[in-house]
């Protein structure tokens, strides 16, 4: 059996690909590099630690893992990256795998910038680079220096599980980017103005659904008491509770009777599980939201106007086909694994 080496840098970006691990187990030897926030060497800043997580769902799956030493890495037969910004230390395992020659496989970050000067940053370090679908594709293949060979449509691996869910309509999640406790680069944040424009209160008073707020556990923010004080200053009077560290994104999707998120890519579950969804104008990167009906202003009765032509028309499958490979039909794994196959 062939050697395929899993460098793990970030679990919520790594966990869109990690649910291959199992099925690429099936024909090949799985070993895995924890590094950056997956390292042992790291406090976890978030309220729930991902990397235990990670052990639980996949040491079954692996011959070893590495987290204070750098294996051989001319012992592999491909080196899959979770991420694609040339950073912790994966240009420097890319810059020895190509010395070996073996092939690399980056990651597409997520939801990022949808333009020509971040292609260039994308494909430069790897020789293969795992996008969401047609539409990054056809972006990075225009790129002047882009080889349409060196692009795979991959999907989002993580999502293929959503088919095993029921729904139950019992919350009305709200998908937090920046809350107004802090700097950043949006125009929109959540903060007393999101909730009043969102309309989620008088959601909450109509259909008598419980708010979820989910947030991002961030490096640069570790006092998550600091996010959570400020959401209970904001959101007094509804009947809400907080989320941060997950432990199972897909259950928190499918608990939802409808969505009102930042252009993110855990958005991307609720689109393709056809629940109402809402992305805010501003609140984050448009990204490959750019042509999706749902994205609108902060305004109640733009929201709610686009919440019942969602609950009329069902899912979206057209946004769906055109950006995620596989993700009609829930077989975004079967690609990827199929995409390794064409490369080893």
């Amino acid at each position: 059996m062939k050697k395929i080496l899993l460098v793990a840098t970030v679990y919520r970006i790594g966990e869109r690909i990690y649910p291959i691990i199992p099925e690429l187990s099936k024909e090949y030897h799985i070993d895995v590099l924890k590094t950056a926030q997956m390292s042992n060497k790291n406090s976890w800043y978030g309220d729930n630690d991902y990397r235990i997580l990670f052990d639980k769902l996949y040491n079954q799956y692996v011959d070893n893992i590495f987290t204070d030493s750098m294996p051989d890495i001319k012992s592999y037969d491909l080196i899959i990256f979770d991420d694609c910004r040339p950073r912790n230390g994966l240009m420097e395992i890319s810059a020895e795998a190509r010395t070996a020659g073996v092939p690399t496989i980056a990651n597409y970050e997520g939801n990022g910038y949808f333009d020509m000067d971040n292609v260039e940053r994308d494909i430069k370090h790897w020789d293969y680079l795992s996008l969401f679908g047609t539409k990054d594709f056809d972006l990075h293949s225009k790129h002047p220096f882009g080889d349409s060979k060196k692009f795979l449509k991959g999907g989002i691996p993580a999502n293929d599980k959503l088919k095993d869910y029921n729904l139950s309509e019992d919350n009305i999640l709200v998908i937090v980017n920046f809350l107004g406790n802090r700097p950043h680069p949006f125009e929109i944040q959540v903060d007393e103005e999101f909730i009043i424009l969102s309309g989620i209160k008088r959601l909450q008073e109509a259909y008598d659904k419980n708010i979820v707020f989910k947030l991002k556990s961030r490096k640069d923010q570790p006092d998550i008491d600091l996010d959570i004080n400020y959401i209970n200053k904001i959101a007094s009077g509804l009947k809400y509770d907080i989320v941060i560290d997950c432990e199972d994104d897909n259950r928190l999707i499918c608990n939802s009777f409808v969505v009102i998120s930042s252009p993110s890519t855990l958005a991307l579950k609720t689109i393709q599980k056809g629940i109402p969804t809402i992305c805010i104008k501003g609140s984050g990167l448009e990204g490959c939201f750019y042509d999706y009906k749902g994205l609108v202003d902060l305004d109640t009765r733009s929201i709610y106007d686009e919440l019942e032509r969602q609950y009329n028309e069902g899912r979206d499958e057209e946004f769906i086909k055109n950006t995620i490979e596989g993700g009609i039909d829930y077989k975004s794994t079967e690609q990827y694994i199929k995409n390794i196959k064409g490369i080893i």
